[in-house]
């Protein structure tokens, strides 16, 4: 199968961006077109030669007409179309446009474990029941899908406050032992990743690959520290958490209802903790096929810094979870 035409939904985001730079650096034969909502404020980047389309995307003849003549569509919406009427829709319309292949948007999740299955769909999204529709598709015929998991974006959640570290302030927040393998991946790096999927796709046809460039181990809260400190030539003040209690605390508010409160406490342990961790996806790292290079903690942290800067604000401060009562 040869992708000519790629429609990719949501290029304004970070990994719409990102994958939609990475075909303009490769200076590729492949015709882009983004797609975007009426009412979005996106416009292609200066210079380039991307089409740029607008869909209502709640309507399936709206969106039937942007996919027309387009051989994959790359989807990378996020926010509430990645609910699972909104995600089908966009799917079966693709079917309906003779779209031939199609590239979920799963990206950050180790959607096999149990950990994040357990997860409520409001707040993650419907990713676990959108690949299944996309298997039974695949089983009939109808369309060729595939994803890419390359655990939370590396450089984001150092640089913006989920991995632990306020790096503008100098502080770092360890959870439990610190010492728990993590299995991150920056975003140029799934950015390559997706691209050279796209431009070989029979070799990743309906299943999800998985990548991260850090050899199992050499990625933790504590090397992460150390990475930091020697690269900002600076202290961090640190401050230890008991993420057992954390994960105590979150499946009780879980089983209680409580959505919102279970979730700040999951999203640090589904990380953090080694006892209930759903973030080992080692065994199905599949680098080599899609050309991920393997890269140095320290390095791979100087980049983050100069791509995001120094003085980044902590943006995402649900992150910041007490061991608190429940």
């Amino acid at each position: 199968m040869e992708l000519k035409n790629i429609a990719i939904l949501g290029p304004g985001g970070n990994v719409g961006r990102a994958i939609t730079d990475e075909f303009l650096r490769r200076r590729s034969h492949i015709i882009i077109t983004a797609i975007t909502r009426p009412a979005s404020t996106y416009s292609p980047p200066e210079g380039s030669d991307i089409i740029h389309k607008t869909a209502d995307y709640s309507s399936f003849r709206s969106l039937i007409e942007a996919f027309s003549d387009q051989d994959a569509i790359v989807n990378c919406i996020t926010g509430g179309a990645t609910q699972y009427g909104p995600s089908k829709l966009i799917i079966d319309a693709a079917v309906a446009a003779g779209v031939k292949f199609f590239f979920a948007n799963e990206f950050v999740g180790y959607v096999d474990s149990p950990q994040y299955k357990r997860l409520p769909e409001a707040f993650v999204g419907s990713k676990v029941r959108i690949r299944e529709h996309l298997t039974g598709l695949a089983a009939a015929g109808k369309l060729v899908w595939t994803s890419l998991n390359g655990g939370p974006f590396f450089d984001m959640w150092l640089m913006k406050g989920p991995a632990g570290f306020d790096v503008a302030n100098r502080k770092a927040r360890i959870y439990g032992t610190g010492n728990h393998n993590l299995f991150w991946t920056p975003l140029p790096t799934m950015a390559e990743a997706a691209v050279n999927m796209l431009q070989d796709p029979n070799a990743v046809a309906n299943r999800p690959i998985y990548i991260c460039p850090f050899a199992k181990g050499e990625l933790t809260q504590r090397s992460l520290l150390t990475a930091l400190q020697k690269v900002l030539d600076a202290k961090f003040d640190v401050e230890e958490v008991d993420v057992a209690e954390i994960n105590k605390n979150a499946r009780i508010a879980l089983a209680k209802g409580e959505v919102g409160k279970a979730m700040k406490g999951l999203a640090v342990s589904n990380q953090f903790f080694e006892e209930d961790s759903g973030n080992d996806f080692n065994h199905l790292i599949e680098n080599d096929l899609v050309g991920v290079k393997m890269m140095d903690v320290e390095d791979a942290v100087r980049d983050a810094v100069v791509r995001w800067g120094q003085d980044s604000p902590v943006v995402l401060s649900m992150f910041k979870v007490e061991a608190c009562e429940v």
